[in-house]
């Protein structure tokens, strides 16, 4: 698995253990959260780790920028199908991926699916690129 960077490792393993789910749904979730600066700075506003449930209340939170708004989106999108009815344009592909971390996003879709994932060399993304 590749990481953004060392703190996005180290929040990524440590809102999986926090949890205590590591289901393809969590890691995905949490693997996209924790890209992000500001959405790692608040992951609570995001989760109710009590509940191990999504706050969907953390997308109208005043810290967000551009990124980590489509950081949050596609976590969500990726948890549960989640997209942003009163404005559905933001949770397509083509405004998700319009940030520095799409790439990112594609390895967190390689989580959520794993089983499109595994198959042959010859049939993998990454030999597409």
């Amino acid at each position: 698995m590749k990481y953004f960077n060392n703190e996005h490792k180290k929040a990524y393993h440590l809102a999986i253990e926090k949890s205590g789910i590591n289901d393809v749904y969590h890691q995905s979730l949490f693997y996209t959260l924790t890209i992000d600066k500001d959405c790692r700075e608040h992951i609570n506003d995001l989760y109710d780790f009590n509940r191990n449930s999504i706050k969907l209340s953390g997308l109208d939170k005043s810290w967000h920028t551009s990124g980590s708004i489509n950081t949050a989106l596609m976590g969500f999108n990726l948890f549960n199908g989640y997209v942003d009815e009163k404005n559905v344009k933001v949770s397509t592909p083509y405004e998700l991926f319009s940030c520095e971390y799409s790439s990112f996003f594609m390895e967190s879709i390689k989580l959520r699916y794993p089983e499109y994932y595994k198959s042959r060399k010859d049939k993998s993304f990454d030999n597409c690129l």
